[in-house]
């Protein structure tokens, strides 16, 4: 059987948790619920980490809006939902979305749908355009901005 942590041992442990990476106050929260202390000593810990900028939702909001656009090519759309299942408050939720390089975004928009281009099998230009499209949209990627590029990128 181990031997239970000291609220000390929990604040270091939670510490390097947050340095590792970026994460909201809602992942701090809910890793804090794992460990056998006090709701006293918890809330004194998160606050601890809150005060001392461990842990800071609009870093984490940029942080993720960046990555999620570069690496696995999201859309808007879809990372305003999952900000929104983070606990992310709106106004950072659209400040980090306002905060999307436009020109970055679109490139990475046309990389994502030529990738799709190469392995969609459709018997004509328009049954290609809309899997395209719907592909585009269930990740994530705005409708207007969609059609755009389809209509400017791929052809008419």
């Amino acid at each position: 059987m181990t031997k239970p942590l000291s609220p000390d041992q929990v604040l270091d442990k939670m510490a390097k948790y947050c340095a590792y990476q970026e994460r909201s106050v809602k992942d701090v929260a809910e890793k804090l619920k794992t460990f056998d202390i006090s709701p006293k000593d918890k809330e004194e810990i998160l606050h601890y980490l809150i005060d001392n900028r461990f842990v800071n939702d609009e870093r984490f909001a940029k942080s993720f809006v960046r990555g999620k656009i570069n690496q696995s090519g999201w859309g808007l759309n879809k990372i305003r939902y999952h900000l929104m299942q983070k606990g992310i408050a709106k106004e950072i939720i659209e400040k980090a979305l306002q905060g999307a390089d436009e020109a970055a975004y679109r490139r990475r928009l046309v990389e994502v749908l030529a990738a799709k281009a190469k392995t969609v099998k459709a018997a004509n230009d328009f049954e290609k355009k809309r899997k395209l499209a719907a592909f585009a949209l269930q990740r994530g990627f705005e409708a207007s901005l969609v059609w755009e590029v389809l209509k400017e990128d791929f052809g008419d």
